[in-house]
């Protein structure tokens, strides 16, 4: 009897490893395969922690990103009891509260991975496979995509813009930076004990997946790849070789694409002119924002709309009908209305929406979600601003929907993930295969949360499982350093 008690447990201890190590083929499924994934994962950690769960002291990152998520909930309440006694209460608000509470369940799973390992109950060799064959085969699709005009299920390429299994998504090349380096430590653990292969190999991975990222039509996670690497190259001294053959290949491999495709070149052109729009300008237009805007002129008044669920802008003649009182609530990657206006690209707009957003709640904030709705009120969106689903920027976003208190604790929590790195900066220097993993943890997170680029909201399945899966896996290596 106690035998069989014993193989019972031990069953699940290896299915909860094993349903851990499928996250990243999860999010190729979508947000409903993450979500299952994340239910079975939390349901049997559960069951295997039962009361440890509650006995466990925390340490003060986990205090740190609870209370964020505290602040979450905190702020869409205050938004929801607003809404219900002072301002005109909408099915939404209750919409918002009930999401806010929903979202716990990422904290749920940060948890829930961080105690599982202090007691050596989760191996992540199976997460570190697929973590490190999903971004290699997705790149390779890509490819594939581009050069025969579909992928190997079938999907058709979008011109500069090739998703592979994604479909209409367009994030093939953001799922391959987010898992890239986990590949880049995988060429290097195979060929340990054979330099020259591992050089080759290591080469030949770094410029396959930046090629698939490029053809993807994701220009920020290109750069943001770039950038990976130069850091790769910079803090381990073991793989500089390989590093940088691989990104001068990558350099090589760009310079003949831009050259035979104008779409590309046309892409990332305009990028390197947006950015630098963006540096220079950004201060003196939020001068010119007028504070109010009649909402029956602004609706009198000459607007247009853009739509890039396809490959190209389109431009409709007959505007959406968007009454006053009717919320936005739907999920839309773009819904730009304005005047034309030269002077200001489209991140520059919604940069000058978001400050004028989080002033309606500075302290606060909005409540979850909530941007797509408080941005309708904003009609001043039409010379300098624009409204979406969310600001296409993870600070921005927690600055409008959680405020200063919420921004605050994420700021905080940032700071002690830099007092970490730097206690811990020997260990980037090994090249044992804890150490590279723990490198390739530390550069991805980087990555993720880098202020100065453009991001789908922080707020949904895919990029808050990500964020919760480095984060819990941090948490556990801090431990094991500690140890």
């Amino acid at each position: 009897m106690i035998q069989t008690k014993k193989k019972f447990d031990i069953d699940f201890i290896k299915a909860t490893s094993i349903i851990f190590g499928l996250f990243p083929i999860s999010f190729i499924f979508g947000n409903l395969a993450t979500n299952i994934n994340l239910l079975i994962f939390c349901f049997l950690g559960i069951f295997i922690l039962r009361l440890k769960i509650f006995k466990t002291k925390a340490t003060l990152p986990l205090k740190a990103i609870f209370l964020f998520f505290l602040s979450i909930f905190l702020s869409t309440c205050i938004s929801f009891a607003r809404a219900l006694y002072l301002d005109e209460y909408e099915s939404y608000d209750l919409t918002k509260l009930i999401k806010s509470i929903v979202f716990f369940r990422f904290f749920i799973l940060i948890l829930i991975i961080y105690l599982l390992n202090s007691l050596n109950l989760l191996n992540f060799k199976f997460f570190f496979l697929s973590a490190s064959l999903a971004p290699f085969l997705i790149s390779l699709d890509v490819i594939y995509q581009y050069t025969f005009g579909f992928d190997i299920i079938g999907y058709k390429s979008l011109g500069v813009y090739n998703s592979s299994f994604f479909g209409d998504e367009l994030i093939a090349g953001g799922y391959i930076k987010s898992f890239a380096f986990f590949s880049i430590i995988f060429s290097s653990f195979i060929f340990k004990d054979k330099f020259f292969l591992k050089f080759i190999f290591i080469s030949i991975v770094v410029s396959l997946l930046g090629t698939g990222i490029l053809l993807s039509g994701n220009r920020m996670p290109f750069v943001l790849f770039i950038i990976g690497l130069l850091l790769f190259f910079l803090l381990n001294r073991n793989l500089k070789i390989s590093i940088l053959s691989g990104l001068l290949l990558l350099f090589v491999i760009f310079g003949f694409i831009i050259s035979s495709n104008a779409g590309i070149k046309e892409k990332y052109t305009s990028y390197i002119n947006n950015t630098q729009h963006i540096l220079f300008t950004t201060i003196g237009i939020t001068k010119k924002i007028k504070p109010e805007i009649n909402l029956q002129e602004e609706k009198n008044s000459e607007i247009k709309t853009l739509d890039v669920k396809e490959n190209e802008f389109e431009v409709f003649k007959e505007p959406p009908k968007w009454d006053k009182d009717k919320a936005l609530i739907d999920d839309f990657e773009f819904y730009w209305i304005y005047k034309i206006n030269a002077e200001l690209d489209h991140h520059t707009k919604l940069f000058n929406t978001s400050l004028n957003v989080w002033k309606r709640n500075k302290i606060f904030g909005n409540g979850i979600k909530s941007f797509r709705k408080d941005c309708q009120q904003f009609l001043l969106l039409k010379e300098y601003g624009l409204c979406s689903n969310h600001p296409h920027n993870y600070y921005l976003e927690i600055l409008t929907e959680a405020g200063i208190v919420g921004l605050s604790i994420s700021i905080l929590i940032g700071f002690l993930f830099l007092v970490f790195i730097f206690k811990n900066f020997r260990i980037f220097r090994g090249d044992d295969l804890d150490n590279l993993i723990f490198l390739a943890i530390i550069i991805s997170i980087i990555l993720e949360v880098f202020p100065f680029k453009s991001t789908g909201s922080i707020f949904s399945t895919s990029n808050m499982t990500y964020l919760a899966l480095i984060a819990s896996i941090l948490l556990s290596y801090k431990k094991k350093l500690n140890i």
